[in-house]
């Protein structure tokens, strides 16, 4: 049995599946992303492109993409029972998709970095023998 085989077989397998997952996550921070963005420039959007549309497709897809309910920007109370418990006057002016975006991109950022150093292992375990595996504690 060829200890070190093994260890860099697991070792691959254990790191190819971190990287997968931090290649998914990924994807679905930048998704979120597109959320975001679509959050703060979507209606802009809509009015553009349904302007060029006849009014009984616009009303289709405004239908589809808006469906009809309480939006929080409509109603900036929705989520405040008693919003007379919080005085919101001394609080500066933030915009959560700002805030949001910023997280997200900074989650990114670390995705990306932890990405870069498994395929950096994986190139390292790649390319030759590593020497002899030794037991745990023992001298050469």
């Amino acid at each position: 049995m060829d200890r070190e085989s093994i260890a860099r077989e697991v070792r691959r397998r254990q790191v190819q599946e971190t990287l997968d997952f931090e290649r998914e996550r990924e994807q679905t921070l930048k998704e979120q992303v597109e959320i975001v963005i679509t959050e703060v420039e979507g209606k802009n959007v809509d009015e553009a492109v349904f302007a060029r549309m006849s009014p009984e497709d616009a009303e289709i897809v405004n239908a589809e993409l808006n469906p009809p309910g309480i939006e929080a920007e409509e109603d900036p109370g929705f989520f405040f029972e008693r919003d007379d418990l919080f005085n919101l006057d001394d609080e500066p002016a933030v915009d959560p998709h700002a805030e949001e975006l910023a997280r997200l991109n900074a989650e990114l950022e670390d995705c990306r970095r932890r990405q870069r150093a498994f395929e950096a292992y994986l190139d390292a375990l790649g390319r030759e023998s590593l020497g002899p595996i030794r037991p745990s504690g023992s001298r050469p």
